[in-house]
């Protein structure tokens, strides 16, 4: 997730109104289709379809844990089942949910994760949502989720010999266990390799040990697609293009120019879209409404599907006010707050 400068097209005095109670699609309808719709689409945008542009779903970290860690080891299928519950009872259209998992807490008590790792899969299915499944993580706020270092690579994947040996022995198992059991469940949308892997600050390294990650899986006979999330942009969507059945993108305030670029590229390639979070957070509630707005409806007219971070509030970085932990740049992200209620404003979404 990186900080940008919002650029919304709707008067704040509008949003006030939907966070006022006024009915989304009324104000949507009075300030009209070009306040997220910019310029004609290409030619390319026109001819391709993109296979993801109806997913509509959100990356959701469970309310009780600060950490991937201790949100798989201290695992509670109850309030996975009631606030995925909450989120088809305020978004009855979503179809697809984020799930960040840990590979240290599988490394700790892989029965235990593997375990856990189902449940969570099936209480999604129940929901009526299909999974995309994050396998490892680089993005660090405060407190740190977990998830790979370049140190962890030169140690795990450099070193004992011959270069990737030692990845066969500690990545194999989670991957086995993740992935090669779950190769042809049709409740996995996707497999994500990793979230934001540009953030590591080696990158040829980790393009390697990426590159190294989605051959097992396809080894492990995944018959979903699998990819990495990126930031977006030209330049890191042709890094991971040898590794990406179809490209995960965060376009946070995403702008219709940049989403014609990926477009561009992706239809070229013949392969899919899909954002895996966008909606930067605020703490005013009026002015996240804004954003959502402003990046839902450039994905949405794109033809991009999209899932913004985050569904619930959490004690997990960038998910919560004040009162439950330090806030960064993003303030907080969340849809649902910690008491179960609609943040005001942002059954926005619905419109989407």
């Amino acid at each position: 997730m990186n900080n940008k400068q919002v650029s919304g097209n709707i008067t704040r005095r509008e949003v006030l109104k939907i966070s006022a109670g006024t009915i989304a699609g009324t104000v949507i309808a009075n300030i009209g289709v070009n306040a997220f719709a910019a310029e004609p689409a290409t030619k390319a945008m026109q001819a391709w379809v993109n296979p993801y542009h109806d997913i509509r779903g959100f990356n959701y970290q469970p309310s009780y844990e600060a950490t991937g860690y201790s949100i798989w080891r201290q695992f509670r299928p109850e309030k996975f089942d009631t606030e995925l519950g909450l989120g088809k009872k305020y978004f009855p259209k979503i179809n697809t949910v984020r799930y960040w998992l840990s590979f240290d807490a599988f490394a700790v008590d892989p029965l235990g994760f593997t375990e856990h790792f189902e449940t969570a899969v099936d209480i999604a299915n129940n929901h009526g949502l299909k999974v995309v499944p994050t396998l490892f993580n680089n993005w660090h706020s405060v407190p740190g989720f977990g998830g790979i270092a370049e140190e962890m690579l030169n140690y795990w994947f450099v070193s004992y010999g011959k270069r990737g040996e030692a990845a066969n022995y500690v990545f194999q198992p989670y991957l086995e266990k993740v992935v090669g059991d779950h190769a042809k469940d049709n409740r996995i949308l996707a497999w994500d390799l990793c979230n934001e892997p540009h953030n590591n600050g080696n990158w040829s390294l980790t393009l390697e040990w990426l590159t190294h990650s989605y051959k097992m899986c396809k080894d492990l006979g995944a018959s979903q697609p699998v990819s990495v999330s990126i930031q977006g942009g030209l330049e890191q969507l042709r890094a991971v293009k040898t590794i990406s059945d179809l490209y995960l993108i965060h376009p946070y305030f995403a702008k219709p120019e940049v989403l014609r670029e990926t477009v561009d590229f992706a239809s070229q390639q013949n392969k899919g879209v899909l954002a895996t979070e966008c909606c930067w957070g605020s703490l005013d509630d009026a002015e996240r409404a804004q954003i959502v707005v402003s990046d839902c409806g450039n994905l949405a007219r794109a033809g991009i599907g999209f899932m913004p971070h985050a569904l619930h509030e959490s004690l997990v970085g960038d998910l919560h006010r004040a009162q439950f932990g330090v806030l960064s740049s993003a303030s907080s992200m969340h849809f649902i707050a910690m008491d179960g209620s609609l943040r005001p404003g942002h059954d926005v979404f619905n419109n989407f």
